[in-house]
């Protein structure tokens, strides 16, 4: 689910603006994607790196799941896309792709499945064991590709009389999932994005507890440290949610967030925070009302795959763009063309059905 091509132009100024309604200019062409009648199919990430793109998700019954089946999808150079098997990890939540050889896909923990990684070595899918010790039940959230590192971050628990839980952050060494300590204050944090510019500056973003918060925290190649956020003025019971951290330069890194309303789930507004390499500032949002989403890097902007809206920041201003006509983008990323690829979906809302579309530069 994260950037792969060129980097985002570093700006002196970083200034966000808003802007008019999206133009006409902006089109898109459908690919047909695999549905499954009768079945609720969604897909939750893309990926794409080195020529090779892929997508992910799951599928179950309608209305009341008994299990969730993991699901994954290959893209070819015309655009077609043809399902793969892959071991039964449940509801895949991030992906990262390197190569046609080099593909990754994390779940997290359901009632009716478990968290777990897998791999793609270019001929087939293999579930990879990742431990936190003393924490037999995992719930990965995302995995990365910095450079030619992969690090997956996420929730370890220990159920029973005396529940504990913990955050972990881990690098893939070639053999295993090596661990990277967090703080001992990490625990008590929900990490749900990781990304970087370079093996030695990665960001990971999530939130508190109630009262909700965003929070962050660093590395630098030897050791974590938090960096302060601006606090959202949100009442105690209403809840934020980080979507998407992406990393281009020491001085360059976006989170993307919504504070949603608990006594109205869906009465929701967006929450942009900025990275200047010294620290933390909240930017305004060209719509006022929505969710946001996952940030892309493609066709040389970062793109926000927003509930509320498509928005796209050239550098200087975040603006709203007309998204496909099937509906609103869930994932994307962007193509080895450089274009950007996004997956929705549409159809009953008890038997969604994904859809791919393509931008049109």
């Amino acid at each position: 689910m994260k950037r792969t091509g060129t980097i985002l132009a570093v700006v002196a100024a970083m200034a966000v603006g808003t802007a008019g309604p999206a133009t006409a200019r902006d089109t898109w062409t459908g690919e047909p994607f695999p549905t499954r009648p009768g079945l609720a199919s969604s897909i939750s990430t893309a990926s794409s790196g080195g020529g090779a793109t892929w997508a992910f998700g799951s599928h179950t019954r309608p209305s009341a799941p008994t299990s969730i089946t993991a699901q994954a999808f290959r893209r070819d150079e015309s655009g077609g896309w043809a399902e793969t098997p892959v071991p039964n990890i449940g509801n895949i939540v991030a992906s990262a792709v390197t190569g046609p050889g080099n593909a990754w896909a994390v779940s997290s923990f359901a009632k009716v499945s478990a968290g777990g990684t897998v791999h793609w070595d270019g001929k087939a899918w293999t579930q990879v064991p990742l431990e936190v010790p003393g924490a037999p039940r995992i719930s990965p959230s995302d995995v990365t590709a910095i450079g030619a590192e992969v690090w997956t971050i996420g929730k370890a628990y220990l159920d029973g009389n005396d529940p504990k839980q913990f955050s972990f952050a881990k690098r893939w060494n070639g053999n295993g999932w090596q661990d990277i300590p967090l703080p001992p204050a990490a625990n008590d944090l929900y990490f749900t994005s990781v990304d970087g510019a370079a093996p030695d500056d990665i960001w990971l973003a999530g939130t508190t507890q109630r009262p909700s918060r965003i929070v962050a925290m660093h590395w630098d190649g030897t050791r974590w440290t938090q960096t302060p956020v601006p606090p959202v003025d949100v009442p105690a019971t209403d809840y934020l949610t980080v979507h998407d951290v992406a990393a281009y330069s020491p001085a360059d890194v976006w989170i993307s967030a919504t504070h949603a309303s608990y006594d109205n789930p869906n009465q929701r507004s967006p929450v942009l925070m900025h990275w200047d390499g010294t620290a933390w500032t909240r930017q305004p949002a060209p719509v006022p009302t929505g969710g946001l989403g996952k940030l892309v890097h493609a066709e040389g902007a970062l793109w926000n795959l927003g509930t509320g809206a498509l928005l796209r920041y050239d550098g200087t201003s975040w603006r709203p763009v007309d998204g496909p006509p099937e509906g609103r983008l869930g994932t994307g990323t962007e193509l080895p063309d450089g274009r950007l690829l996004g997956i929705g979906s549409h159809g009953a809302a008890d038997r969604p059905q994904p859809f791919a579309a393509v931008h049109d530069r």
